[in-house]
C-alpha cells in the first residue's frame, strides 16, 4: 500500500480502490468485473485486464468457498515506484488451520515452479478424477504469468498478485 515514504520508499497511487464484502459465490462474478473496469480505466493493455479479471476471479471464488468469517476484502491499485509503473491486486480473508496449510503448501509449491504452465498441466490431469474438488485457481494465475506472493498471520490470509506494467510513468499520481 502507498503510504507516501515509509522506509524510504516513495509509491504514487494513481488509483486504488479497496472493496470490504461478505464473501458469497453470487458476489465473484461482479467483483471480478469491477477489477476488470478498473484496469480497463487505468491501462491499455486488455492482455493485463484479462489476467487480472481472471485472477480477481479465482480469488474471490476461493474466498467465497473457504472464508470462515463474515468478511473479506480485495483491493488493487495502479502505482508508481521509482519511476516504474506496478498493478496489485491484494486479498485478504480469514480460513481454518487445515485450510491454511494446504494453500501454503500450494503457494510453496507454486512458487517454486520452474514451469507453472508445466506445473498447471499436472494439476489438471491429478485433479480431473476428484468429484467436486479442483484447486487450480491458484496455479491457473501463476501460469498466467502473474506474480504472487502471500502471507499468513493466524487464520488471516493475504494473497498479493502483482505485475510490473510496460510503458512511461504515470500522469497525473501526486
Amino acid at each position: 500500500m502507498a503510504d507516501g515514504g515509509s522506509a524510504g520508499v516513495t509509491a504514487q497511487s494513481a488509483l486504488f480502490i479497496r472493496l470490504a464484502f461478505v464473501p458469497t459465490p453470487s458476489l465473484v462474478s461482479g467483483i471480478a468485473r469491477l477489477v476488470s473496469d478498473f484496469c480497463k480505466t487505468g491501462l491499455s493493455d486488455l492482455d493485463i485486464t484479462t489476467r487480472f479479471h481472471m485472477a480477481a476471479h479465482e480469488l474471490t471464488e476461493n474466498i467465497a468457498k473457504y472464508s470462515t468469517t463474515s468478511r473479506a476484502s480485495l483491493e488493487i491499485e495502479l502505482s508508481e515506484h521509482g519511476g516504474k509503473r506496478l498493478l496489485t491486486m491484494r486479498t485478504k480473508n480469514h480460513a481454518a488451520p487445515d485450510r491454511l496449510v494446504e494453500v501454503e503448501r500450494r503457494l510453496k509449491e507454486l512458487q517454486s515452479a520452474p514451469d507453472p504452465i508445466q506445473l498447471y498441466d499436472r494439476l489438471i490431469e491429478e485433479t480431473a478424477p476428484l468429484e467436486g474438488v479442483s484447486g487450480l485457481g491458484l496455479a491457473r494465475i501463476r501460469a498466467e504469468g502473474l506474480d504472487f506472493n502471500y502471507q499468513i498471520e493466524g487464520d488471516e490470509l493475504t494473497l498479493i498478485v502483482q505485475e510490473p506494467l510496460p510503458g512511461p510513468a504515470l500522469s497525473g499520481a501526486h
